[in-house]
């Protein structure tokens, strides 16, 4: 066995979640249900981050939300720190709301506009007196001054830092990052992405780390998932998957991410995807990703590819990139 296929192997057998064929279909119209997530699998330990990558409306804040059941899952199981969780009452979920915290993509939507600071880190539940709360401001950048400032009063990196020591207030073991830094400058992305490798590193925490931009997960992940259409397609080390894609859709993802060297990205392969990504109303019959994908032949057009072991990896292709 291969070091990338022992260390896989280790993933799935202390996982601190663990997702399995979880389904979330909403009501359309004439009755006919849209599948935003079909069949999603995948294990995360305790101190990983992992990344959950692919198009917007692939479905992936949709799986981070089942997580936290914000959403309630169609079908599927959801077991946290070996407790399947999928389908808790609020009553029975409060206790674990402390474990398994989000982040959201915008800051300010996210943040009570009626709270100050000190509410919203300290929460309903008072987690935190003044001190403890100025405490955690500081670990996030913030000056105390801040404490008694309202949202609108912050930039959206500040806003966004609140958002982080908010979720850290209950001392979590598991954070939902869903799209964090997207809807910031780029210049103040890379400070939210270092703050959070800090904080992993300081409380050993695990990320699911929810994003389009693939150069962001690339600096933040040790594996990758990536998903498509509601199914995720590949899942492996960040070091295979970014060195040696095994799923085309894999591969023209990665093609399209700017290289910072103008002789290798003159030459470098690129491959364009014809057309949009499918209706998750009206997916297409057998491999999701066949109308679009450069190696699709007949068995494609038919039959749902079941992941298999590629080089180490989860691979649900039926004829993989070589």
């Amino acid at each position: 066995m291969s070091l990338l296929a022992e260390r896989e192997a280790r993933v799935t057998t202390d996982a601190l979640l663990s997702v399995k064929d979880l389904r979330m279909t909403f009501p359309g119209r004439r009755g006919k249900g849209i599948k935003a997530v079909d069949g999603v699998s995948f294990d995360l330990r305790a101190g990983e981050t992992l990344g959950l990558v692919g198009e917007s409306g692939c479905g992936k804040s949709t799986t981070g939300r089942m997580i936290v059941r914000l959403l309630e899952p169609t079908s599927g199981t959801v077991h946290f720190d070996g407790r399947d969780i999928t389908h808790l009452d609020p009553r029975q979920m409060l206790p674990l709301r402390s474990e398994i915290q989000m982040i959201f993509q915008d800051p300010f939507a996210s943040l009570n506009p009626r709270q100050t600071v000190q509410q919203i880190i300290s929460g309903p539940r008072k987690l935190l007196d003044r001190s403890g709360v100025i405490d955690l401001l500081k670990l996030v950048g913030l000056s105390p001054e801040h404490i008694d400032r309202y949202p609108h009063e912050f930039s959206g990196g500040q806003a966004q830092r609140i958002g982080i020591a908010r979720a850290l207030a209950p001392k979590p073991k598991l954070i939902i990052c869903d799209e964090p830094v997207s809807a910031l400058d780029v210049s103040i992305q890379a400070q939210i992405v270092n703050l959070l490798e800090d904080l992993k590193a300081e409380f050993n925490l695990a990320y699911l780390f929810i994003a389009h931009d693939l150069s962001v997960v690339r600096h933040m992940c040790e594996r990758i998932a990536v998903m498509y259409l509601g199914r995720i397609v590949e899942v492996g080390h960040r070091d295979a998957i970014y060195s040696d894609p095994a799923h085309p859709y894999t591969k023209a993802l990665l093609s399209a991410v700017p290289v910072p060297d103008p002789e290798v990205e003159a030459t470098r392969e690129r491959i364009v995807l014809l057309g949009d990504p499918p209706s998750p109303a009206a997916p297409p019959p057998g491999c999701s990703f066949n109308p679009r994908c450069h190696k699709a032949q007949g068995r494609c057009r038919v039959e749902v590819p079941v992941p298999t072991v590629v080089r180490g990896r989860q691979v649900a292709c039926h004829f993989p990139e070589e």
